[in-house]
């Protein structure tokens, strides 16, 4: 009797089993064994090329690009979703000729008297103002006379930069014709290049100028900055024709960072006033 009583319970317990694996096993086949991979919007990419120009880009030593480009990009991606901006790295002398290749779509900050205007584009200002200014040592200079001839005086230029005391001429043979030049890779070597007395006077950024003398206050002293300027531009993005991304689209989005106050807010962060 006891025995009969124990199989009807392990039959039980064994049926009982078998209704709740066919359970399980409809339910896996009703389901998905895997989760829904959700695919992103794929959206298109928009190439931004830049180059070592401080403040505007900056190579940091980890292999990172900042600077203020690099913030409008930002500022870009985030007030819009249909397309990507995305920096893409160029050199300062090969610029022209990735730029007519389409290796990137648009440029920020340049400005179209930098032999822009044998290459089809679109020109949207940014209404940022910056330039050059020259600096000396105080020692060898003693007043702003000193900038007036540069006649006998070594100069450093920053290779592929554009300046308007040399009518814009990148050229290095071409300097050598007309001044005694010393060519450096940034600003910072440009400012380097006095402090060392390797060259007599250098054309430096005023931004960068401002913020090499934030960082270095005990370099002030030592440099006569001249109070004219050699060159103040507007400078502003350039718009491939052959970029899918329409002009009016792109000025429309400039506005609006204008309009919110972002713009102004980023070139304050470096120095750079808004003309607006």
């Amino acid at each position: 009797m006891v025995i009969r009583q124990l199989y009807r319970l392990l039959f039980s317990f064994v049926l009982g089993i078998s209704v709740f694996s066919a359970a399980i096993a409809q339910d896996n086949n009703q389901s998905p064994t895997a989760p829904n991979t959700i695919v992103p919007n794929t959206i298109p990419t928009i190439h931004v090329g830049g180059y070592q120009f401080s403040p505007y880009v900056n190579l940091q030593q980890d292999g990172r690009y900042t600077g203020l480009t690099l913030d409008i990009i930002n500022a870009l991606n985030q007030i819009q979703q249909e397309v990507f901006f995305e920096f893409t790295v160029t050199s300062v002398e090969h610029r022209y000729k990735a730029y007519a290749l389409g290796r990137f779509d648009m440029m920020i900050f340049e400005n179209p008297a930098w032999g822009w205007q044998k290459i089809a584009d679109q020109f949207i200002p940014l209404h940022m103002i910056d330039g050059e200014v020259f600096i000396a040592l105080k020692a060898k200079a003693h007043n702003q006379n000193y900038f007036k001839n540069l006649t006998n005086k070594s100069v450093a230029f920053v290779k592929g930069y554009h300046y308007q005391f040399a009518h814009f001429e990148t050229d290095a043979d071409k300097l050598a014709k007309q001044f005694r030049p010393l060519f450096v890779s940034n600003n910072r070597a440009s400012i380097e290049s006095i402090l060392r007395e390797r060259a007599d006077i250098a054309p430096v950024t005023h931004s960068y100028l401002q913020y090499y003398l934030k960082v270095n206050p005990q370099d002030r002293h030592l440099l006569l900055i001249s109070d004219k300027w050699d060159q103040e531009y507007d400078n502003g993005i350039l718009l491939s024709l052959r970029s899918s991304l329409d002009a009016k689209k792109l000025t429309h989005w400039v506005q609006l960072l204008i309009d919110n106050g972002k713009l102004a807010e980023l070139a304050a962060q470096y120095g750079i006033k808004s003309s607006q």
